[in-house]
């Protein structure tokens, strides 16, 4: 990591919670996720069955990741920038927090035509498991299902 990088729980550092939901809410299409805004992350924040980490280089707010250890160790990735290595960056601190929470094994859903999402995390490691489909404003989303075994 760049020295000018630094890792964020957005549960201790709420100053940087606007821009997570700007940045997340970019997103929502990929996530496949509804909009959402700052007084209601606030609550879900308070949820122990959530972790959820950022990296900020110059307090710009570069990308988060979410673990949801209600559902066996999903992960919701989402970067400002992509090809830039954000997103290895942050599987590698999720992967860290997991294991500090005693998780067997990380998963995500990724769109079918995300292929830069893919490609970052066969990079990593992720094998595909399998497809399924997640239903997105009316409609069935095809995705594929990448894992982590960790240590």
């Amino acid at each position: 990591m760049d020295k000018s990088e630094r890792v964020i729980d957005l549960k201790r550092e709420e100053g940087f919670i606007e821009e997570y939901v700007s940045l997340r809410n970019l997103n929502s299409e990929l996530l496949t996720t509804q909009l959402v805004n700052v007084a209601e992350t606030k609550d879900w924040l308070k949820d122990n069955q959530i972790e959820v980490r950022g990296l900020v280089k110059d307090d710009i707010f570069l990308g988060a990741v979410v673990l949801y250890l209600n559902r066996d160790g999903e992960i919701a990735l989402f970067v400002r920038d992509r090809q830039q290595g954000i997103g290895t960056k942050l599987l590698k601190i999720v992967e860290q927090v997991a294991e500090e929470k005693k998780l067997g094994s990380v998963w995500a859903w990724v769109l079918l035509d995300n292929q830069k999402a893919q490609k970052v995390f066969r990079k990593n490691g992720y094998t595909m498991e399998g497809q399924s489909s997640r239903f997105y404003e009316g409609e069935g989303k095809p995705g594929i299902i990448f894992r982590k075994k960790l240590s």
